[in-house]
Formats: structure tokens, C-alpha cells, sequence
């Protein structure tokens, strides 16, 4: 879709040249979303594909104490999360899959929308940031001088399109322990069709060595929520008291009462699947 309000256009080599950001800004991407609907705010597109930054690579960094970290930027297509040759002990990046493949987008979406887009868009059904949230990966943050601070993902949304993202900042990259894409994940998503946005979303990340499980909830509440327990599989995890305290989303598509009864279907079913797993 065209936007025949946005007067200007920016492709900047260096973010320190993005300067008098003001009302009516905003960062492109990918843009599979920013051109798919009228945006009658938006005067100002800057482009940031023009940065360069590398799509994936593995780093130490000195903001974590976690060892090697996995650098994904912003702008990586999310094509390359399932093209890129992982080595085979990297199971988590299944998750990366299921995540895309429940777009149920078309191979042009898929090549063209980014990982940083499909983040900071924040949309309850958003598929990338449940799995950022299930593998500890953090969010570095740049602002317009190249001064930058680490988020954990599980803060970053903080509610339907929102983040903690302030004006003028940006997504730099998200950095996942190397060490938590060891970690068995599986991804489920429930919807009245495939090509619907999803009711409820579960990802669970389990590590047998240390008997660590993480489930994040999606699509059924606003941001995603993270759940943490320790010990065998065979334990009775009591997720279903920490369901019954959360705001599950209600709207004409379903009740928030329905949305609970699918959430807590999925977390059975992702932990029978590592159960026969492990």
C-alpha cells in the first residue's frame, strides 16, 4: 500500500546522522506491516536496512556473564532464522521454525519481514517474541547517539503495541545464550484456522541437565508472560493457579474464560511431548 502521506524519506550509513527526530517519525524495516495499512501519522520514514548490520553471528559480549551469545539483528529476515546452517546440538532452533511457519505468510513476507520488526510491533499474536522470551535472550537498544542498554525480552512488551522502546530508539540486535539454544523447545499455537491470528500460544523451553522449564503464554494475554519451574517432568508443575491469575484477553473472536481453557490444553500438550522426549 502506498503511503501518500509520509513527505520524507531517509537512508542513513549512520544513525548519529538521524537527527530532529520528531513527531510523525518512524524506523522501516522490513515494512511487511508499516506498508500493509494506511499510517496517517507517519511523515518521516527512515530506513535503517542501510546500516549494515550483520544478520547473524556469534559473540562474546561483556554485557553477559552467560559466555558466547548468539547475535540476531534487528534487521535479519526472518528466512534466515531457518536458513542459517545451525549446528545439529542447537535444538532450540526449532522453536525458530515453528514460530515462522505459524505466520502462515507467504515465502515473499517471510524473505522480506525482519526479527526486530516483528518484535517491536508488540501485536499480542506476535510469534518471535514468545520464543525470545522462553530462551533468556535479551534486547540491545540503541538511541540516536549510539549509547545503548540491555532489556531481558521478558520486560521489552509491556502490553498490546506497547514496549519500552522511548522515542527515537531503536532495536539493535537480540542476544540469546549460546548455551540455551541446547535447550529443548517446542512451540504450539491454537487458532480457529491456520491463516487466523492465534487465540493462544505456548512455547516451552526445557533443560534436562539442570531440570529447568520455562513456558511462555502468548496471543491469550496482552504481552507475553513467562512461567519458571524446577524439577523432573514427571512433577506436577502448578501452572494451572498461576493461569487463573492471569488477564487473559476477551473480545468477539472469544472470552477470556475460553482463551484459559486453550492455554492450559497447550502446556499439556507441550509437556507430554518432552516427556515422550526425554
Amino acid at each position: 500500500m502506498d503511503l501518500h502521506n509520509v513527505d520524507n524519506y531517509l537512508l542513513p550509513t549512520d544513525i548519529n546522522k538521524v537527527t530532529d527526530w520528531g513527531e510523525g517519525w518512524s524506523w522501516l524495516a522490513g515494512g511487511t506491516w508499516l506498508f500493509s495499512e494506511p499510517q496517517p501519522d507517519i511523515k518521516t520514514l527512515v530506513d535503517i536496512q542501510s546500516l549494515g548490520w550483520n544478520e547473524i553471528e556469534f559473540i562474546n559480549s561483556s554485557h553477559s556473564q552467560q559466555g558466547e551469545l548468539l547475535a540476531i539483528g534487528a534487521t535479519c529476515p526472518l528466512i534466515k532464522l531457518i536458513e542459517y546452517p545451525w549446528l545439529s546440538e542447537y535444538i532450540a532452533v526449532e522453536g525458530f521454525k515453528g514460530a515462522i511457519n505459524a505466520l502462515s505468510a507467504s515465502l515473499k513476507v517471510v524473505n522480506t519481514a525482519t526479527v526486530g520488526g516483528n518484535i517491536c510491533l508488540a501485536l499480542s499474536v506476535g510469534t518471535i517474541a514468545p520464543i525470545m522470551v522462553a530462551l533468556n535472550a535479551s534486547y540491545e537498544i540503541w538511541n540516536r547517539k549510539g549509547k545503548s542498554r540491555i532489556v531481558r525480552a521478558k520486560d521489552f512488551q509491556i502490553g498490546f503495541r506497547q514496549t519500552v522502546l522511548q522515542s527515537g530508539e531503536l532495536l539493535r540486535r537480540v542476544l540469546i545464550p549460546v548455551e540455551n539454544l541446547k535447550w529443548q523447545v517446542d512451540y504450539k499455537r491454537f487458532g480457529i484456522a491456520a491463516s487466523d491470528p492465534a487465540l493462544a500460544i505456548v512455547v516451552s523451553a526445557y533443560n534436562s541437565a539442570v531440570k529447568k522449564l520455562r513456558l511462555v503464554i502468548a496471543a491469550s494475554v496482552a504481552a507475553p508472560i513467562l512461567l519458571e519451574f524446577e524439577g523432573d517432568l514427571e512433577t506436577n508443575f502448578n501452572y494451572v493457579s498461576s493461569l487463573r491469575n492471569m488477564h487473559f484477553i476477551e473480545d468477539m473472536r472469544a472470552s477470556a474464560v475460553y482463551r484459559r481453557e486453550i492455554t492450559q490444553v497447550l502446556i499439556k500438550q507441550c509437556l507430554e511431548q518432552l516427556t515422550i522426549s526425554n
